[in-house]
């Protein structure tokens, strides 16, 4: 892995797949990277926003902390 995006996040269910298209946008054919978001606590869909992406892309991953 050549570039680790870690994004910290809470209650941003809006954001993050635009976001993860961003990065890929940018960063896709040009350097092996991993996206990890630190999912803070969040109290709306950001965790099962993030869940789904994650079965579309294998360098995305989810750390979560208790809300």
């Amino acid at each position: 892995m050549a570039v680790s995006i870690v994004v910290p996040v809470r209650n941003e269910a809006e954001n993050v797949s635009p976001l993860i298209a961003e990065i890929a946008a940018v960063l896709d054919g040009r350097w092996s990277y991993e996206i990890i978001y630190i999912n803070d606590g969040s109290t709306d869909a950001t965790g099962e926003r993030l869940a789904a992406d994650m079965k579309q892309r294998g360098n995305l991953r989810q750390i979560r902390h208790a809300a």
